[in-house]
């Protein structure tokens, strides 16, 4: 925690001391010798821009760390978050933190009861079924893979889904989705619709966590690198009308196995 002397604040970060000149916006920097104890003075640098940057920065970091831990399970459905097992979980202050619980309740990732606190968000399949409506429509009008299409996408692809055929978390350390994902992004790059990879990478979190759940399971993640294979083959032989229909199918599918992962997790899932 800051301590204020004078002008000054001392603000421990990153192994040393940054000692905060609040009346000129200037940072004195300081490196703290833990052997030794004692402090060595260094320059001083105006880097008042700089501090918005670094707060900004951190603000985000936050806010990407706990969506991902969300996004992929460790924290689950039900958990009860605060601002203070934000700051402790990723050593931050209670800035960030607060910041990132707004921002991830505004995109439905947590849920806020008055009177009883914040929780992650369980899985809101009506949300869910309206993502996977804006992803649907995204991506059949993909029409500028058939022209842009390289060998060497091709083969990064193909790489792609041999990865996810021959998967192995102890040699991947990612899941699976993550490998899915950037075989998809492939195909918003190649076609140039960056915003739409954004959209689909940033506002299908209710979606996305049901896919994450459906490539848990074998005979669910089995279907995905077949579906895979039969893009890379339209692609590669610009036949739209197969791409149309293999791509419709395999961002339709998990509704097909809904029920199924209901069954699995039912503790992830909204009560109807």
């Amino acid at each position: 925690m800051p301590f204020r002397a004078w002008n000054l604040f001392v603000i421990q970060a990153l192994g040393g001391i940054l000692l905060y000149d609040v009346k000129n916006s200037y940072i004195c920097s300081y490196t703290y010798h833990h052997k030794d104890y004692f402090l060595k003075k260094e320059s001083f640098i105006n880097i008042q821009k700089g501090c918005t940057a670094m707060e900004k920065s951190l603000n985000e970091e936050t806010y990407e760390k706990l969506k991902y831990d969300i996004m992929n399970f460790k924290l689950l459905p039900g958990d009860s978050i605060s601002a203070q097992k934000i700051a402790i979980r990723y050593d931050v202050s209670r800035t960030p933190a607060r910041e990132a619980i707004v921002n991830l309740e505004k995109e439905g990732l947590l849920k806020i009861i008055p009177q009883s606190g914040t929780y992650v968000a369980c899985i809101n399949c009506k949300r869910s079924e309206q993502e996977w409506f804006v992803r649907k429509s995204l991506e059949i009008g993909m029409d500028a893979i058939f022209e842009n299409a390289s060998d060497d996408m091709l083969d990064k692809m193909t790489q792609l889904n041999n990865r996810l055929i021959n998967y192995k978390e102890e040699v991947e350390n990612i899941p699976r989705i993550e490998i899915d994902n950037e075989f998809h992004k492939l195909i918003y790059e190649c076609s140039g619709e960056k915003l739409a990879m954004n959209i689909i990478q940033t506002q299908m979190s209710h979606y996305n966590r049901i896919r994450y759940l459906a490539e848990l399971n074998k005979s669910i993640s089995a279907k995905t690198n077949d579906e895979h294979e039969m893009l890379i083959e339209a692609i590669k032989n610009k036949d739209k009308r197969m791409y149309l229909r293999v791509i419709k199918a395999h961002i339709s599918r998990i509704f097909n196995e809904l029920d199924k992962l209901k069954g699995i997790y039912p503790e992830y899932f909204e009560k109807n």
